[in-house]
């Protein structure tokens, strides 16, 4: 994913506002050094790129970097650069915070994608919008680079009806006396409708099935009960995309993987732990 010139510079600016204060007072900003990034533990690889860019940025020359979506050992140099001392110091911690955070995620979510295809080598799993605001594109360049591709990017590029937007028409009913008026409105967007773990979560399913929406989305649903859901709208409906959402994490993701859903909805790739990556700065 590109990262544009104005961004790596904010990303630098945040770290560095005036200068390197500590490496000035010292007098060594002008001797010749190399950078290396490894990682301590075995990882799938995401961000190089974006840290490639901010290396480069400070006026290093790279010389080594594995791709994104790479699996790799422990103790693999993921980037390697040369340059001054004072760039080194400049580029050092925001890059490694790339990395670390970059590759946390797209460890944990090729961990979902494996546990799932496990179980169900045909079910995707996707992540939501549900990060933290202003990382969206490095997360969703994390994520990807984990093999989990984006449920949503934005509001503007997809269509998902939720019951807060029920609300406003009066409820499921009215929604589908409109829906093929609301189909000719976005003709090149399929339209999906959550449904809400309640009493009647089964009549409003098939409800929305036979009415033809392209995707209906179960939202905090245990794996037992979700399972006896897909049984039924298979037989009514089988074209429909069926999605499980809310808390799907590691934990669990095998059993939602069993239940005859098309896709896992989750945003347990956001709160992965970073990976831990080493930095080795020395003269040359």
């Amino acid at each position: 994913m590109f990262f544009s010139p104005q961004e790596v510079a904010a990303l630098i600016q945040e770290d560095q506002p005036f200068l390197d204060l500590t490496t000035h007072m010292l007098g060594i900003g002008d001797k010749a050094a190399v950078m290396c990034f490894r990682c301590r533990h075995d990882i799938t690889v995401a961000g190089t790129e974006l840290a490639a860019q901010l290396v480069e940025a400070c006026g290093l020359t790279v010389t080594e970097s594995q791709r994104s979506g790479a699996s790799v050992a422990t103790g693999t140099t993921l980037l390697a650069a040369e340059g001054s001392a004072s760039a080194a110091h400049s580029a050092w911690k925001v890059a490694q915070n790339v990395l670390e955070y970059a590759c946390g995620i797209a460890t944990y979510a090729g961990k979902l994608v494996q546990q799932t295809h496990q179980i169900s080598p045909g079910t995707a799993v996707v992540v939501t919008r549900k990060n933290l605001p202003g990382i969206r594109r490095f997360a969703t360049m994390a994520a990807l680079a984990g093999g989990v591709m984006p449920h949503r990017l934005s509001l503007s590029e997809s269509v998902l009806v939720f019951d807060q937007h029920l609300g406003f028409l009066g409820g499921l009913s009215p929604f589908l006396q409109q829906l093929a008026q609301y189909r000719r409105q976005v003709p090149s967007s399929k339209i999906v409708v959550e449904v809400q773990n309640t009493d009647h979560t089964m009549t409003d399913a098939l409800a929305l099935a036979q009415a033809g929406v392209a995707g209906i989305q179960f939202d905090k649903i245990a794996p037992g009960p979700l399972a006896a859901i897909a049984e039924k709208l298979r037989a009514v409906a089988p074209e429909v995309t069926l999605f499980a959402a809310g808390g799907i994490t590691l934990a669990n993701i095998q059993a939602y993987a069993a239940t005859g859903m098309d896709a896992l909805v989750t945003s347990a790739v956001y709160h992965a732990a970073p990976a831990d990556i080493g930095v080795e700065i020395r003269p040359v």
